[in-house]
């Protein structure tokens, strides 16, 4: 089949030519496995964007309350960025609020050990289970102390 081919050749014009196929309602010429594919595709990045985003965020929170000393108003733009990305993949995608303790939880996992990397201090230093709230991560006025 043509449009499977150009899936894999060229993707640009096979998805401008499978919306022309739902467009005109040409259902008979669209290629619905790839399709199909790619819309959940899509729903997978956005929850890999928010997993990101919150281990970007815990990440840069765990710097902030292990090692005061070397606080930046670059540290503070970084988790004012991710808060400002995590509130916009959940407009655009309420459906995630659902999946946040799991959500939570792999980017914090994925935070920690960044943290760790970045500080030079043990992995186990750092709590396992993430030690803030959702509401607090999501808070712009939240910046953990140590104690």
């Amino acid at each position: 089949m043509i449009g499977e081919n150009l899936y894999e050749t060229d993707f640009y014009t096979w998805s401008a030519q499978q919306a022309e196929f739902l467009r005109e309602r040409k259902f008979d010429q669209v290629d619905w496995s790839n399709v199909i594919e790619e819309i959940e595709d899509l729903g997978r990045s956005e929850y890999r964007a928010l997993v990101s985003a919150l281990e970007q965020l815990t990440l840069h929170l765990l710097k902030w309350q292990y090692q005061p000393q070397y606080r930046s108003p670059s540290w503070r733009y970084s988790i004012d960025k991710q808060r400002i990305k995590i509130e916009r993949i959940l407009e655009d995608n309420p459906g995630l609020v659902s999946r946040r303790e799991e959500v939570m939880a792999k980017g914090y996992k994925y935070g920690r050990k960044g943290a760790s990397k970045e500080t030079f201090l043990k992995e186990d230093v750092f709590p396992e289970v993430c030690p803030y709230s959702w509401d607090e991560l999501l808070d712009e006025q939240f910046f953990p102390e140590l104690f």
